[in-house]
């Protein structure tokens, strides 16, 4: 067989065609042009180094280790949930009441139907759980619904491109100002960020006080880059001194009046020094973050607010110390958890040191709890509102002046915790001190007051203002 090249023509053989070989000779050179830098897709460079990755992969995996719950197999869903539970409402509600839109008597029984209605981020997992808004936890009973009309369904293996097209944002058009505030060599990096991630967290319905998990629960789900989230919290925790300084500074000065007078000035001098910000590393920021978010879980006031048992979360947040401990967190959790585990409400005739364990500092919001009655006549069923609050466990009292005075410096855990941390019985009797005295024992004993409260510092303090109130019991017992 012959062929004669003419225009436009390639000989590809003589004498006898091969297919295999014709084939070959075209496929090759098709392969190269598709692969082609001019016709290949843009790929986006990675956000993070490979060193960043393999630190926040590894922090994942032991918060995973740590009891965190597994997306791997979990559908993520993104917008409105509307629920629909039953149950008694004499026991715990399986959401907060605070949440609910609705609530329906059920006939012939004392059982009610409360409605909720919920945004943001949702994860369905295998068994049926729901981990609704980053927030709560719901599995539900026979009955009870989760409607996702309104809802939909996140194909996290293609959310960076979904996201930049359904919420573009262009970071030198849309955070001029928020640039400005960042230092110039971290500027590139977090513009960068920005025009990736702000998409995402806009089409997710992201809360900025939800990135750290989110980070977890994103990853083992299939997204590829829920790492880089980590940029995102690192950029807002750069310009919030509150997360920033527990990190950074000595222990802080512990005020029983609860007024900390001082604070406002010290935030403004913080932002004062620093007019532009240097974010945190990454893999810092995100187990920050995480830790931040895990006593939260502890703290909770009841566990239909959250969704993690104060034991994982107290698991989680020792995972996010940071190395070596400096801080010595690891330790204030234990303290935390100790704490939580006291009854709100001491036992009947509990004594003052007891009563002092179980007063918190928080004032708690009334719970909601709608109850239905006996059907009555013509078939109308009654409905009752009650609002519930816990009494609180200690209120000061006079005569118990000098009871308060010895337990100065008492190490037992408390409910008290503040931002700095838990507090132990001594300090809540310094708090009980100050409300009886109206102000500051150590002040009145000439102990400072501004000192870092540490162990240490909590002994000396007890020390002054016990030998102080030997001199000074007269003035105020017996006014």
């Amino acid at each position: 067989m012959k062929l004669t090249p003419g225009p436009g023509r390639v000989a590809i053989a003589k004498g006898k065609l091969r297919s295999g070989k014709v084939l070959r000779h075209l496929i090759l050179p098709m392969i190269v042009l598709a692969a082609s830098p001019l016709l290949a897709a843009e790929v986006p460079a990675p956000l993070l180094t490979q060193a960043e990755s393999r630190g926040i992969d590894a922090l994942t995996a032991a918060i995973l280790k740590a009891g965190f719950p597994d997306a791997a197999k979990a559908v993520a869903y993104s917008g409105e949930l509307s629920v629909s539970a039953t149950f008694d409402p004499k026991g715990p509600p399986p959401l907060p009441s605070s949440r609910s839109k609705m609530q329906m008597s059920v006939p012939n029984s004392t059982n009610m139907t409360y409605g909720y209605q919920f945004d943001g981020l949702h994860f369905k997992f295998p068994d049926g759980t729901w981990l609704i808004s980053l927030n709560y936890r719901f599995k539900p009973k026979e009955g009870d619904k989760v409607n996702t009309d309104a809802a939909s369904v996140i194909n996290v293996a293609d959310l960076t491109a979904a996201a930049a097209k359904e919420k573009p944002f262009d970071a030198e058009k849309d955070a001029v100002e928020w640039l400005k505030t960042v230092a110039p060599e971290h500027r590139a990096r977090t513009k960068a960020g920005m025009n990736r991630l702000v998409p995402v967290l806009n089409y997710l319905r992201l809360d900025l006080d939800h990135l750290a998990p989110a980070v977890v629960l994103l990853a083992r789900a299939g997204w590829n880059e829920a790492g880089a989230l980590s940029l995102s919290i690192s950029d807002q925790r750069a310009q919030k001194y509150w997360q920033m300084r527990p990190w950074s500074g000595p222990e802080f000065a512990f005020d029983p009046t609860g007024e900390y007078p001082k604070s406002e000035a010290e935030e403004q001098a913080w932002r004062k020094a620093r007019p532009q910000f240097s974010p945190e590393p990454p893999e810092t920021a995100f187990r920050r973050a995480m830790f931040r978010w895990s006593r939260v879980q502890i703290t909770a006031e009841s566990p239909e607010d959250v969704f993690l048992t104060p034991a994982v979360a107290g698991a989680i947040a020792k995972v996010a110390v940071d190395p070596k401990d400096p801080q010595g967190n690891g330790a204030k959790i234990d303290a935390l958890l100790a704490g939580m585990r006291l009854p709100v409400t001491p036992p009947e005739g509990a004594g003052l040191a007891i009563r002092l364990q179980c007063w918190e500092a928080r004032e708690r919001k009334p719970r909601m709890v709608v109850g239905g009655g006996k059907p009555g006549a013509g078939g109308s069923i009654s409905m009752s509102t009650s609002f519930i609050a816990p009494v609180p466990a200690y209120v000061p009292q006079k005569s118990d002046l000098d009871a308060l005075v010895a337990l100065l410096g008492d190490e037992r855990p408390s409910r008290f915790w503040e931002f700095s941390g838990p507090h132990p019985v001594g300090d809540n009797a310094l708090r009980a001190l100050a409300i009886l005295l109206k102000a500051d024992p150590r002040a009145l004993a000439g102990h400072p007051t501004d000192r870092p409260w540490t162990a240490a510092g909590r002994k000396a303090a007890a020390a002054a203002v016990q030998k102080w109130w030997k001199e000074k019991r007269k003035d105020y017992v017996e006014k």
